[in-house]
């Protein structure tokens, strides 16, 4: 996990661990000052995923940000695989507020 925040990684242990009675939680974290990571359940079997970002451009893709981003997303999905959370193959662009653009994604929950 790294580069990514020991914040992060404990919210997503925390979700992973609610899931396994039934009742997870919304969970948040910033990856990076201009990065945060939000992760809510919308159904018994799907959670939506959003990260949040500023930069001055948004491609269609949140990995399309470059090399350093790409690791840090990759690094999440793996802690979400470990609790055998199935991520999206890409996170999408789907609106930019405030100059903050928001990707998103759903998860699959076990």
């Amino acid at each position: 996990m790294n580069h990514v925040p020991d914040s992060v990684v404990t919210a997503i242990d925390t979700f992973g661990s609610q899931l396994l009675y039934g009742d997870a939680d919304a969970i948040s974290g910033k990856l990076r000052s201009d990065l945060q990571l939000a992760i809510t359940p919308i159904y018994e079997s799907t959670a939506r995923c959003r990260y949040l970002t500023v930069h001055t451009q948004s491609p269609p893709t949140l990995r399309e940000r470059g090399s350093y981003i790409t690791t840090l997303v990759d690094a999440v999905d793996t802690k979400l695989h470990q609790w055998g959370i199935d991520p999206p193959p890409a996170y999408r662009y789907v609106d930019t507020v405030d100059g903050t653009h928001h990707y998103e994604g759903t998860l699959q929950l076990p």
